[in-house]
């Protein structure tokens, strides 16, 4: 990685040919921004108004930075998965992109994947301005872009012969945009959607044939289902029938082992009836649908009983014995009261009046007296170095000579003496000096 300025450069672009110029890929450090860096480039960016540009933010050095869209990506790593309506969608842009850049005479020197950023339908091509020597538009590189973005599809594009005719010069701009239109409106998937409505249109019919035959059936079945109704009909009327002979039968018999005129006792059983089969009354017509209905007993609710509930008492009063501090005395409190203050004012006054009398200490200054010969002139005195301790402000005018200068601090000073209508001098002089300063006009 190279950082340039706020900029970040990662990965460098290769361009195709013999160039200076390099690309790099690189991030704004201040907002995260994805960035392309050309370099080395000694002009100013070019300022133009061009859909479907990446547009010049910034210039570090000899680095023109252009600025990548948030959420695009580089269409070199869509090369073979573009869809054929998308790709008309780009290649239109890129041909208005050749078209403006050709009136505006601004060159675009490099067409290449790894300079178009994509979003949706959208794309941006990057290095607009840049300048090659081999060529001012790479038409041929735009070629080449399509070829790897269409990937195996390109050889079936129906735009293909008159896009390779424009990028050689034998057609027309507004040509081929007649047939990327043509291309654009008519979708691939409208085919592929007819061919399904076809392929599924002899089963459709095979259901429908299918179900009226069921219908044909089911108006059959109800004919069949009432002839087995009627069978089942008289056959329990032959049934009751057969019952009912079977009934007339025995009531004869029956009649005579109770008559009272037999002679016999209705107990006793006559050989006749002995001999007889034994008869068994008719069984009455039951259904077959049985219906029960259990009641179930009702049981009594059962006892709710209430929760427990468990009450816990807590004495107000601990079990050790409560010691109470002693009641305040209201003299102490009033005492202090007063004497607190009073403290204070003493030692307030204290501090005043050994302010008052303390001895003033009086700043000890070195007087140096200056003497100008000859007599008559005027100059001014400017301390450039003091020694330690001294607080004398430096570079600063601070007496005018002769006369008498104080100093605060003993030790060597350097002044600068200037006279009017002379040149400034430098001198070096020691404090305290009894004997004074002497200036010698020359």
């Amino acid at each position: 990685m190279e950082s340039l300025g706020h900029y970040l450069l990662r990965g460098r672009i290769a361009l195709l040919g013999v160039s200076a110029t390099e690309v790099y890929e690189g991030q704004d450090v201040r907002t995260g921004i994805e960035v392309l860096a050309f370099r080395p480039l000694t002009e100013e960016p070019p300022r133009f108004l061009i859909p479907s540009t990446l547009s010049w933010i910034d210039r570090e050095e000899n680095t023109w930075i252009a600025e990548i869209p948030v959420g695009s990506v580089q269409t070199s790593w869509l090369a073979g998965r573009v869809e054929a309506t998308r790709l008309v969608q780009w290649v239109k842009q890129l041909l208005g992109v050749l078209k403006k850049a050709q009136e505006q005479d601004i060159p675009i020197g490099y067409i290449l994947p790894e300079l178009i950023w994509a979003r949706g339908s959208r794309i941006w091509l990057g290095g607009v301005g840049v300048l090659n020597p081999q060529q001012k538009w790479d038409f041929a590189g735009l070629l080449s872009t399509v070829r790897v973005l269409a990937g195996d599809s390109y050889p079936a594009l129906a735009w293909r012969q008159a896009l390779e005719d424009y990028a050689s010069g034998e057609l027309e701009y507004a040509a081929l945009m007649a047939q990327l239109e043509a291309a654009d409106t008519k979708d691939p998937k409208e085919d592929q959607q007819l061919n399904a409505i076809s392929d599924t249109a002899p089963s459709l019919e095979a259901r429908r044939a299918r179900a009226g035959e069921k219908q044909s059936t089911n108006e059959e079945r109800p004919e069949g289902a009432s002839s087995s109704l009627e069978a089942r009909r008289a056959r329990a009327g032959e049934k009751q029938s057969t019952n009912e002979e079977r009934s007339d039968g025995a009531s004869p018999m029956l009649e005579a082992t109770v008559s009272p005129e037999s002679g016999t006792p209705p107990d006793v059983p006559t050989p006749t009836e002995l001999s007889a089969p034994e008869l068994t009354p008719p069984k009455p017509a039951t259904s077959k649908s049985l219906k029960v209905q259990v009641s179930e007993p009702m049981l009594p609710p059962p006892a709710i009983t209430p929760p427990r509930r468990i009450r816990i008492e807590d004495r107000l009063e601990p079990p050790f014995e409560v010691v109470e501090p002693p009641p305040a005395n209201r003299r102490a409190i009033l005492l202090w009261l007063l004497v607190v203050p009073l403290l204070l004012l003493v030692g307030g006054t204290a501090l005043w009046l050994g302010a008052r009398t303390r001895p003033l200490v009086e700043t000890t200054v070195y007087p140096v007296e200056f003497r100008l010969q000859p007599p008559g002139s005027r100059a001014s005195i400017m301390v450039l170095e003091i020694p330690e301790g001294s607080k004398m402000p430096l570079n600063t005018q601070i007496a005018e000579v002769p006369g008498r200068v104080e100093f605060d601090q003993p030790g060597i000073y350097r002044i600068r003496i200037r006279v009017q209508g002379r040149a400034p001098v430098d001198s070096l002089i020691e404090v305290p000096n009894p004997g004074g300063v002497t200036i010698n006009l020359r």
